[in-house]
């Protein structure tokens, strides 16, 4: 019996790309569609976004607007994603490998997806912590 586990792909590159001649461009990224539907003929992909240049970045305890975009002028942005389902991450490092936007020096970042958020996970440990030291 096999388990799938999801992963998110997040594509972050400089836009280098905006300096390629139309024919190269135009190659590219008909290859990086073909690469994704591929992936998604495969059941490999789940779904595929990419993100607008234009956005909020919330941050510090009082919740205060940082930056409201566009981030496009930022030297390396976020410009998609692909959520991802396989068996482990050795799997998901080998599709990441074939995709052409690393030709651009685009980097990757592969996270799995967890059922836990981190915050409960660690006030449940805590709070067990306390009922043993309260018991002991």
């Amino acid at each position: 019996m096999s388990t799938k586990n999801q992963y998110l792909l997040m594509f972050n590159g400089n836009e280098g790309w905006k300096e390629l001649p139309v024919a190269q461009l135009q190659k590219l990224a008909d290859q990086a569609k073909a690469w994704v539907h591929g992936l998604m003929a495969q059941g490999k992909a789940k779904a595929a976004q990419a993100l607008a240049r234009e956005g909020a970045t919330i941050s510090g305890k009082t919740g205060r607007v940082i930056s409201d975009g566009p981030f496009a002028e930022s030297k390396e942005a976020i410009g998609g994603y692909l959520l991802i389902e396989a068996e482990s991450i050795e799997e998901v490092i080998e599709i990441a490998k074939g995709s052409p936007s690393l030709q651009l020096g685009t980097n990757i970042e592969i996270r799995p997806l967890s059922n836990e958020c981190p915050l409960d996970k660690f006030a449940c440990q805590k709070a067990e912590e306390q009922l043993a030291t309260a018991n002991a």
